[in-house]
């Protein structure tokens, strides 16, 4: 079908908007009536074109007519001058404007003959031009297929063939590959983004269109598996062999999909065993089983960085999949594997910083990561342990933790908060009701001890923090001229609740 938009866009035609708020609006036909209700007598989509709308009365009679319009699927009304009006009426204009009718003006020299040809000459040649566009792509998607990362290779190629952006999403909307054409305006992601928002609270609706473009979702079954979607978003309404290639590259996404699915089970299963192996110190072997997964990289060397992030395992595998495909093209790969229900990995330092970029895109914002040191390769575990401690500090406030930080803000922060104010409950609870000893606590950790001082700062004879002393032992249970005590205490002092 061709457009109204197109339409306008024949200055020969002799034909001008009035009002067009849905310049995209589809024509499939073109119609001819001066009755006051033709809308029982047409299918929808067409334009229809008349010289005196069976001549409504007044401004009631005008609106009733083009709201009879509307709800017939009537979308666009050509008003030809020059017969039973020099002009067109106001009152038509302005009912249009209340139902959103697409109105045109056609001059007193162009025939509606003359008209209904040239939209007929518009959709033949649309639609020739659809099968010889539509048959090329169809070559071109099939030979897409046929090479490595096919998903991300048919994806391309159908953004570019259909002018579209182009996005394949799993059942849980996480983007799984997408493209664009490069003559697509800007504001399309936004759209993209909304109609998918859209689409998920209401999945019967597989179509959406906003002034910033139109957009379509067709399913992909994978073999069985599970379900994907299939996004195409245009800044346009698209042709008829456009949508048609949708489903027709559906078929080659779902096998290619499957296929992938294959592919990374294997190439998951050789990461964690090479992973494996360079924890126990056999970088040999881990590189041997390396090549088989990346045979174009670079062999494993330089400086790596720990990182584990906790998550949804979707979300995880996703995220493994980006930081991979971003970062065997210029760096030593990285390595990956679940632990515990946390995925583990091994980052080139040069790709840290690609890697944590991620955590600001909106589909990893749940997920949380913990950052180990940096050690050369043959070193790596070293910094693994460092790095499940950083994740324990990350929650609602902090997506990402690193140890480094960590480390150097002290025994506190190492600990935790929660342990600390847990373990500092439990330390005091003897001393509950006794404030005189646990003042006597603060003074003993303060001056290290030194009971002169103690007394001096208290204002008690010596005898008498002696006294308290024992005991304040004898209900803690502890022995403060040992180290680990009044480590213990000072901790305990430091946890309690403000």
């Amino acid at each position: 079908m061709i457009t109204v938009q197109a339409l306008l866009g024949r200055p020969h035609l002799h034909i001008q908007s009035l009002w067009c708020p849905n310049p995209l609006a589809k024509l499939r036909w073109v119609a001819t009536s001066e009755q006051i209700n033709p809308a029982t007598f047409l299918e929808g989509n067409e334009l229809l074109l008349t010289t005196s709308a069976g001549n409504p009365e007044g401004e009631a009679g005008w609106l009733e007519y083009a709201q009879r319009l509307v709800s017939g699927g009537i979308s666009t009304l050509g008003f030809g001058l020059g017969f039973s009006y020099d002009t067109v009426p106001p009152l038509l204009v302005q009912a249009a404007r209340k139902t959103g009718l697409n109105l045109i003006e056609v001059a007193p020299d162009q025939s509606f003959v003359a008209l209904s040809q040239e939209v007929a000459r518009m959709i033949e040649v649309e639609a020739t031009s659809g099968k010889y566009k539509l048959t090329a792509l169809q070559q071109r998607l099939i030979q897409a297929s046929a090479q490595p990362r096919s998903v991300d290779m048919i994806t391309g190629e159908l953004a570019r063939g259909i002018g579209a952006r182009v996005i394949i999403r799993d059942k849980a909307g996480r983007i799984v590959a997408q493209a664009s054409a490069p003559t697509l305006s800007a504001d399309l992601g936004k759209f993209a983004e909304q109609s998918w928002e859209g689409f998920s609270e209401t999945p019967s609706l597989r179509s959406f269109e906003s002034s910033a473009g139109y957009c379509l979702f067709t399913s992909i079954d994978a073999l069985g598996q599970e379900t994907a979607w299939l996004q195409a978003c245009w800044n346009v309404f698209p042709h008829p062999w456009q949508q048609q290639a949708l489903s027709q590259a559906g078929l080659l996404i779902a096998s290619a999909l499957a296929n992938s699915r294959f592919v990374s089970s294997y190439h998951g299963r050789l990461l964690q065993r090479a992973f494996t192996l360079l924890l126990s110190g056999e970088l040999g072997a881990a590189q041997i089983l390396t090549e088989m997964a990346f045979p174009d990289a670079r062999v494993l060397s330089g400086r790596y960085v720990p990182v584990v992030v906790a998550g949804e395992e979707g979300d995880l595998r996703a995220l493994a999949a980006r930081v991979e495909r971003a970062v065997t093209k210029t760096m030593p790969p990285p390595l990956w594997r679940f632990q515990a229900d946390n995925l583990e990995m091994a980052i080139p330092v040069a790709a840290l910083p690609l890697t944590l970029s991620n955590f600001s895109r909106k589909e990893f914002l749940a997920l949380r990561a913990g950052v180990g040191q940096d050690y050369p390769i043959s070193r790596f575990s070293a910094g693994l342990p460092g790095a499940r401690q950083a994740l324990r500090h990350t929650g609602n406030t902090q997506q990402v933790a690193r140890w480094g930080e960590i480390s150097r803000s002290g025994l506190l922060q190492v600990m935790g908060r929660e342990t600390v104010a847990a373990f500092s409950q439990q330390f005091l609870l003897p001393l509950r009701g006794e404030a005189e000893l646990v003042e006597l606590l603060e003074q003993y950790v303060a001056t290290k001890g030194n009971r002169q001082q103690m007394a001096k700062t208290l204002g008690l004879h010596r005898n008498t923090v002696a006294k308290r002393l024992e005991k304040l032992q004898s209900k803690l249970g502890i022995n403060l001229a040992e180290a680990g005590a009044q480590a213990s205490a000072w901790v305990a002092l430091q946890g309690r609740e403000p």
